[in-house]
């Protein structure tokens, strides 16, 4: 508890340092890619999705088709010329709006099972004033498409164009352009995000041994600082125990001498007397047990 405590608070200090060049740059990676392939995968899956509901109509988003061109017939000079392998886009039409084509338009309409993108060359009117074809041609091309373009079948008008994007864009389509587009940066995201998870918590792990080194060190330093207090404490208790030993001894000295001084009054009570033999010593005479006792007196009644 202590340890994830102390880690955490660490953590929440480093939070403002700077990142790292490494870190910076699998950022900078994470984010072009995420830009790149975001928008590309939401808008594929929408094509697909109206493409797959309604195959008579183009599909698009937000009201504009992105097509690739995969033929040179438009490519010129002109304004809105445009040559393979670009991408168009074209704003798709009502039959109000197909009403306001005029020459020069580029186009997009349906010729069969594909769908063309030429310039009207001239536009066929009928009685009433409404439009009621159109005469188109390619802009690289010497000679006009076959047979009159009824409002019907157009779709849209082109609104511009970005070349060679078209070749990328078929490109994505094929195996190999999925796998290097859309496989190795999938894999270089979780690989760089493994990657993250794994220095992070390395990190973690180097900051948890270090807090757990200090506590460590601190328990060590209580235990020594007990350990010199304990022995601190045992010397002074012995210090205490050899100064009353020796008081002990003097009351055990006195003891013995007792007897001695005994001896000494005994032999003050000794006698001297000379003799023609010598010198003899007595003690003064005792009651002895043997000595009859006087009869008492007796009084006249």
């Amino acid at each position: 508890g202590k340890i994830t405590e102390k880690v955490q608070s660490l953590m929440s200090k480093k939070s403002g340092v700077r990142r790292t060049k490494g870190e910076i740059a699998g950022l900078v990676v994470i984010i072009v890619l995420s830009a790149i392939l975001l928008p590309v995968l939401i808008i594929n899956v929408i094509l697909i999705v109206k493409g797959s509901v309604r195959p008579d109509v183009l599909p698009d988003v937000f009201g504009v088709a992105p097509l690739a061109v995969v033929s040179p017939s438009m490519d010129g000079d002109e304004e809105g010329s445009f040559g393979q392998g670009a991408l168009i886009f074209v704003r798709l039409l009502d039959e109000e709006g197909k009403q306001d084509l005029r020459e020069g338009d580029v186009i997009t309409f349906r010729d069969g099972d594909m769908y063309v993108t030429h310039r009207i060359f001239s536009v066929e009117y009928d009685d009433a004033g409404n439009v009621s074809g159109f005469l188109t041609k390619g802009d690289a091309n010497d000679f006009l498409d076959p047979g009159v373009l009824l409002p019907e079948n157009v779709s849209g008008i082109c609104v511009g164009h970005i070349e060679g994007l078209g070749s990328f864009a078929m490109f994505l389509q094929t195996p190999v352009g999925i796998l290097v587009f859309v496989g190795i940066p999938v894999v270089a995201f979780i690989a760089l995000d493994a990657l993250r998870i794994f220095l992070y918590n390395r990190k973690i792990r180097a900051e948890e041994q270090a807090v757990a080194a200090d506590e460590e060190s601190a328990v060590q330093k209580e235990l020594r600082e007990k350990e010199e207090e304990l022995a601190r404490l045992r010397a002074l208790v012995e210090a205490q125990s050899g100064t009353v030993a020796p008081a002990a001894g003097s009351a055990e000295t006195a003891a013995e001498s007792e007897p001695a001084t005994d001896s000494a009054v005994g032999a003050n009570n000794v006698t001297e007397k000379e003799t023609d033999g010598g010198t003899e010593f007595q003690t003064p005479a005792s009651p002895s047990a043997d000595a009859p006792e006087s009869a008492p007196s007796e009084t006249d009644a």
